[in-house]
């Protein structure tokens, strides 16, 4: 089982590799904005909607000056059982009239504390809602990106492998749009095939947002053949 488990994520890492890898610089740099901006948002709704739900709370003010006014009728009731034609029901009126005010107190106490924390769990969980798949999906494919790119920049500061080279020549027919390969070379696939790799290596540096080194391609993007 251990193998097996090791063996599905040595096979899912070029996958997440692949991926990190698709998006350009300047199209990550709009998803990074859009998850902060989504995140922000989340976070604001939550906070209101938990202050909202936290102003239901102080509803209980009413139900106490309820209570307040039952202790109130209590003490006037028993004042009247001390005479002696009222007799000993307006004591047992009075002791109801203080029953009930203590349930509303203890109801009222109650409610209040559920009503804060639903505000929190409201807000908490409002404000998560982005996060799960931030955490499941983007944060992993944004340190898959980063890990490749580090990679590939090491790669570079030694003498390049001509294989490296092609390899981000190939990269590049597929991931580059089609309206800047056309700027690039009128016949990228023959130039592949001719063994031309540098303009197209660059250009796949370029849109990963990695600087090439010197000499891959002239200004106008043609091949250097110098």
């Amino acid at each position: 089982m251990p193998g097996s488990a090791q063996a599905r994520r040595g096979r899912e890492a070029p996958v997440m590799s692949e991926l990190a890898l698709l998006p350009s610089h300047r199209t990550l740099r709009r998803w990074d904005a859009a998850a902060a901006v989504t995140t922000a948002v989340f976070a604001v709704l939550g906070v209101v909607a938990g202050l909202q739900v936290w102003g239901l709370a102080n509803l209980h003010r009413g139900l106490l000056e309820a209570a307040e006014a039952l202790d109130l009728t209590a003490r006037g009731i028993a004042l009247l059982g001390e005479v002696p034609l009222v007799g000993t029901g307006a004591d047992q009126l009075a002791d109801s009239l203080r029953q009930t005010s203590v349930e509303v107190r203890t109801s009222t106490a109650a409610a209040r504390e559920s009503l804060r924390t639903l505000a929190l769990a409201v807000g908490a969980a409002l404000a998560a809602i982005p996060l799960l798949p931030l955490a499941l999906l983007y944060v992993p494919l944004r340190r898959a990106r980063r890990r490749e790119l580090r990679g590939l920049r090491q790669l570079l500061q030694d003498p390049v492998d001509p294989m490296l080279i092609e390899h981000l020549a190939r990269a590049a027919l597929r991931r580059v749009p089609y309206a800047e390969l056309r700027r690039i070379s009128c016949r990228p696939w023959l130039d592949v095939e001719q063994g031309r790799h540098l303009h197209l290596a660059a250009a796949e540096l370029h849109r990963l947002g990695v600087r090439s080194p010197p000499g891959w391609a002239t200004p106008d993007g043609r091949p250097d053949n110098g």
